[in-house]
């Protein structure tokens, strides 16, 4: 097992939340399919056949060593994972009815805090427990604490500031009793993602065991976490296709014309392959951050993926015509969370110093 480098996986953590964060914009090429021929395409990339993929590669023997892990860990990770997937179809829906920014700042800063602050009182496998003294009893556990509280003033802020665009904007497009919603919804369950991992964590240490490097060691576990969202993503998927009457896209377009089958499927492959980066660079990231304060993974790379997603948001226009105290607003909010990032790095390498 190699040393933890705190700031290294902060790179890593945030490679995987940048790509997570443009993972939808692929789909603004696909105005012939329906939301949900589209959605089910890209799950089907992004939580099967790259897992399965990604975990064959990287782990030597993969479908053999399953045989000799515990199929407790399996099955937790399976359906702590469909309940993710629930999280992530509404988070893709709020993305359509509040936008990128606002959409993020909701679902990802409650996201943020149950993911983090949870798994420090009860885990899938051990049942309750007792591991927030490590945010207050030491020094480096304090610095940690006071990053996770800046980064949560920051997200409040960003989301501040999107609410803020469309009030001054006099926009109707958004739908905000449906979007927000939603974004809370998504927040909610999102957050049951980190406890997945956390039910595998058997099957990636019988990773390690059978020689897989130990920085992909999480890719052992992503074939139950997201094949657990990929079950309720195209189970919902398809009903919705089956009562919109839009499963024909699948296999044909319009007469408009615009843009090939192929075409749509290769933006749905890229979207499912930019999703999946982020959890590839997620277990790398997290590996470096050692295991005293390795639960903080989760909050860094949703602190991160804030960031990006508004990043994003500016790239895709979303904040053209915007009043100047939104933009204004919007700047500090990212220079809140970005000081917080670097309080919860510094925590983390005091902590892999001692």
């Amino acid at each position: 097992m190699s040393a933890p480098n705190p700031i290294l996986g902060v790179l890593l953590h945030s490679v995987g939340a940048f790509s997570a964060a443009c993972c939808y914009t692929p789909s603004r090429k696909t105005k012939q399919w329906a939301w949900e021929v589209y959605w089910v395409a890209q799950a089907t990339c992004a939580w099967l056949i790259l897992p399965l993929l990604g975990a064959w590669l990287t782990v030597p023997g993969y479908f053999d060593l399953l045989q000799e892990c515990s199929p407790t860990a399996m099955r937790n990770s399976f359906l702590l994972g469909m309940l993710y997937g629930i999280g992530g179809f509404t988070f893709g829906l709020g993305v359509r009815y509040i936008g990128f920014s606002l959409n993020y700042a909701i679902a990802i800063g409650i996201s943020f805090v149950l993911g983090t602050v949870l798994p420090l009182v009860w885990t899938a496998d051990d049942g309750f427990v007792d591991k927030l003294p490590m945010l207050y009893a030491e020094w480096p556990g304090r610095m940690v604490l006071l990053g996770l509280v800046i980064v949560l003033a920051g997200i409040a802020v960003c989301g501040w500031a999107g609410a803020l665009r469309e009030r001054l904007s006099g926009r109707t497009e958004f739908k905000f009793a449906v979007g927000v919603p939603l974004a809370v919804t998504a927040g909610v369950l999102s957050a049951v993602f980190n406890f997945a991992l956390l039910a595998g964590e058997s099957l990636a240490k019988a990773a390690v065991e059978a020689g897989a490097y130990d920085l992909l060691q999480n890719n052992a576990i992503y074939p139950f976490a997201c094949g657990g969202a990929w079950v309720t993503n195209v189970v919902w998927g398809l009903a919705m296709a089956a009562r919109n009457r839009t499963a024909g896209e699948f296999v044909r377009l319009s007469d408009r014309h615009d843009g090939s089958l192929a075409f749509y499927y290769t933006m749905a492959v890229l979207s499912g392959l930019m999703w999946y980066t982020q959890f590839f660079f997620y277990g790398m990231g997290h590996a470096n951050l050692g295991e005293k304060y390795g639960f903080t993974s989760w909050a860094l790379h949703m602190a991160i993926l804030i960031l990006a997603s508004n990043l994003v948001g500016i790239v895709l226009r979303e904040w053209k015509g915007a009043a100047a105290l939104p933009r204004q607003v919007v700047n500090a909010g990212m220079c809140i969370i970005l000081l917080g990032i670097l309080a919860i790095t510094y925590g983390n390498y005091l902590g892999a110093s001692e």
